[in-house]
């Protein structure tokens, strides 16, 4: 007949096992980097604006924020999962801070959101 420790020690192990073998499915895609990256400077209009990802991304809202408001675009977010999304600038980017708001939808079909900020100079 089994005792009351062993029985507990049987218990906390597989408690155990079943963290180890669940924490992967647990896991989220998030944001590995930025272009430009967040908090730097750069001068004059980027060529690109990115965010890379761990895993594959649906991203669902891309904005930049700058001195005037939002910036138009040259790109819009598609329907296709992907690690890395970058658009261009529809125009030239003046001087001042600019902020860059994502959503996306991860793989696991968890919404996923971020930030990051860069300086605009001449």
């Amino acid at each position: 007949m089994m005792t009351i420790v062993t029985r507990n020690t049987l218990r906390s192990a597989l408690a155990a096992l079943l963290l180890v073998f669940s924490a992967p499915l647990l896991a989220h895609e998030g944001e590995m980097g930025s272009v430009p990256e967040d908090g730097s400077t750069v001068q004059g209009t980027p060529e690109e604006i990115g965010i890379h990802f761990d895993g594959a991304m649906r991203i669902t809202q891309f904005d930049v924020i700058g001195p005037r408001g939002r910036v138009s675009l040259a790109d819009q977010p598609g329907n296709d999962p992907t690690e890395e999304y970058h658009v261009r600038p529809a125009g030239d980017l003046e001087p001042g801070r600019y902020e860059v708001r994502w959503r996306g939808l991860a793989r696991d079909g968890h919404m996923m959101s971020g930030t990051f900020r860069f300086t605009v100079e001449n």
